[in-house]
This record gives structure tokens, sequence and C-alpha cells, in this order.
């Protein structure tokens, strides 16, 4: 099956595309021809290239992509699919299947062409961990929680200090800013058993470690992360961040994965004189793992 992928750069969307199509591949053979949005500017200069490829469907993630794609489709072959993946926000109707996350729901008046799944699209790992292997994983400034440094290197050292005798991994994204990573460098001064891994100078072990680690802690904005790792074995603990708006989509998602116990968390209790105390609440032992994407993989091989 020949398939046309169309990238827009954009990290979080492309590892979503990618895992999606490497569930596909293991149940059908998969010719993917891999391009880049800022090859076809000015529109007309992919025709002569693209036209003499016939597809069997066509797939995007991220805004750039979605007018892309509709307009290569015209030239294609009648049965070649459109497939967005997220949710565009133009001509909904005009794509012949979405694959879009159930938060966005309220978008749609119509979802006869829509897969909907929790969360985001995440690679599953039935993978045993190790007890020895813990990790932490912080995202950045944003517009969904407040990113208070001080208070999120203290639920790290508080998380570190409760797990004195294990291997402690923590990884930055590319939104953390350079004053917090200069502090989360530094923990591996005074805790021996702490690794920093620098995303920025290509560190590549976290899908690894993520499977391995028994206990992860992670910032709540880093909404993508906190699937990877419900997609994984071992315990799932959310970093205490003070909400920007509590009607944001985002906020909703992370407040339900707590108050249905999907997640852990470290609940910070106010004292006296600005003194707190943190508690690790623990996530429902019971909770099966994330499988998203094996789910919207079924049921949009139906539909090709």
């Amino acid at each position: 099956m020949k398939v046309l992928w169309v990238k827009d750069n954009n990290i979080g969307h492309e590892k979503q595309v990618k895992i999606l199509l490497d569930e596909l591949n293991k149940n059908i053979d998969l010719d993917i021809d891999e391009r880049d949005v800022k090859g076809f500017y000015p529109l007309f200069t992919y025709l002569e290239d693209i036209e003499e490829k016939k597809y069997d469907f066509i797939i995007g993630a991220g805004h750039r992509t979605y007018s892309l794609i509709l307009s290569i489709k015209k030239n294609q072959k009648e049965n070649t699919k459109s497939v967005a993946i997220l949710s565009p926000t133009f001509r909904k109707d005009k794509f012949d299947i979405i694959c879009s996350p159930s938060h966005d729901k309220d978008k749609f008046k119509k979802t006869n062409n829509v897969i909907f799944f929790e969360g985001s699209l995440a690679k599953v790992s039935d993978k045993d961990t190790d007890e020895n292997i813990i990790m932490i994983a912080v995202g950045g400034k944003n517009k969904h929680f407040a990113f208070d440094e001080n208070h999120i290197i203290s639920q790290i050292d508080y998380f570190i200090s409760i797990h004195p005798n294990k291997n402690c991994y923590i990884f930055n994204s590319r939104r953390t800013p350079s004053s917090t990573n200069q502090k989360l460098a530094s923990l591996k001064n005074i805790y021996e058993n702490v690794t920093f891994c620098d995303l920025n100078i290509g560190s590549n072990d976290f899908e690894k470690i993520l499977e391995k680690a028994s206990s992860k802690l992670i910032t709540r904005d880093s909404v993508n992360m906190i699937f990877e790792s419900l997609s994984c074995k071992g315990k799932t603990y959310l970093i205490d961040m003070k909400e920007n708006r509590s009607s944001n989509k985002v906020v909703k998602i992370v407040d339900n994965l707590i108050k249905n116990k999907k997640v852990g968390f470290i609940d910070c209790d106010n004292i006296v004189d600005d003194m707190s105390k943190m508690k690790l609440q623990k996530q429902n032992i019971h909770n099966e793992i994330y499988a998203e994407v094996e789910k919207v993989s079924y049921k949009l091989q139906q539909l090709l």
C-alpha cells in the first residue's frame, strides 16, 4: 500500500503519525513516501513529482499539512484516501478519515468520518520494568500551567530523595528554560544516582528508559509525555503545577486523569509560613496500559 506522509517538522505531530504508521505496518505492507511541507511551496512545484505516483492514502498532522493533503488528493486516483491526524480547524468534512483526540469531539458537527482516541497516540509497550530505574520528564513554559521553576525542582528533589537507591534519569524538553536545565544538571552533583539526559544535545535514550522505569514523574504540561508513560508499564506521577485556566482542555485532561486515578501525583499541602509537606498520591494499581494507537490502527485498516 503506497502512502504519502506530509510532515510539518513539529516533533509532537510527526511522532504520533510515525507511531500510527508503524502500528499499521504490522498488518499492512506500507511503502511510505515522506515529504516535508516546505517542499510543496509554491504549490505547483510538487505536481510533476507527486502526480505520477498514485498513493492509496495521504496522511499528515498539523495545520500546515491539511490543505496540502486535500490539494494533493485532487490529482490522485479516485479511491485515494485523505487522512488527517489530530483535528483540522477547517474543511473537516472534506477529509475521508480524521483521527482526533476525544477532547476535541465538540469541534465536530458530524463524526461519521472520525476515529476518536484518548489523549495522544503513543507506542505501546508491555515490557517488564526494572525496579532499579526511575525517570523524570520536564516540559517548559506553556499556556496551560504555571511553570514555577523552584516549586518543580523542589518536587524533583523530593522524588529523588524517596528513591535513594534507584538510578534516576532526568529528561528535559525543547521547551525547558536554560535556567531549569542548569538546575537539573546540577542535581547529579548532589545525588550520585542521577543522570541528566539533555534532549537539546541529542540524548536518544528517552524511549528505552521510559519502558524500563518502574516509576515516572512528569510535569503536567507534557500531555504527550504523560500518555507515552501510560502506554508502558510502571507507575506514572504528575508534578504539582498551578492551573492557568481551569476551563482549558489540556487542564481538563490532566484533571480527569487524576480524578479517575489513572495517574498519581505529588500532593503539596500548605502548612504554615510557606512550608509545605509533600506526599506521593498513587494511581490505581489496576489500570490497564493505554493502547489507543492499536485501537486507531484497527479501525483505520477497516476504512482504508
